[in-house]
């Protein structure tokens, strides 16, 4: 059985940089929400902003939070993959870590996206 005082410093490396690459995804996500719905009242019922553009705020903070749950998802998939109990040598690249990791990504890119057409549409 491996564990992580058997890891070499690379192995180690990417677990690290895993870890904090998730979490300031998690951060930004959080961050855009907490902002948006501080201002919400603003954003969304300003009388120049078209109605189909009232739809993507809202929408785009559903993906923001499915980032962070699955921010949340592959920082538990890390520490789970870093168990001592854990079988075979433990790797970034399992699919436990992979899915959760490039499902938060996405969700992130998707929330920039429509926060970003959100605000093109408003000014438009």
């Amino acid at each position: 059985m491996a564990n992580v005082s058997s890891l070499d410093d690379r192995a180690k490396a990417s677990f690290d940089f895993a870890k904090e690459s998730t979490k300031q995804i998690i951060t930004l996500a959080t961050g855009i929400i907490a902002l948006t719905i501080t201002f919400q009242k603003d954003i969304l019922s300003a009388g120049q902003i078209p109605a189909e553009a009232k739809f993507y705020a809202p929408l785009s903070w559903l993906f923001f939070l499915l980032s962070v749950i699955f921010g949340l998802w592959t920082l538990l998939a890390l520490a789970g993959t870093l168990d001592p109990k854990s079988p075979g040598q433990p790797s970034i690249y399992g699919k436990n870590i992979i899915i959760p990791s490039i499902i938060e990504i996405l969700c992130f890119v998707i929330g920039l996206g429509l926060t970003v057409w959100y605000g093109f549409l408003a000014l438009s």
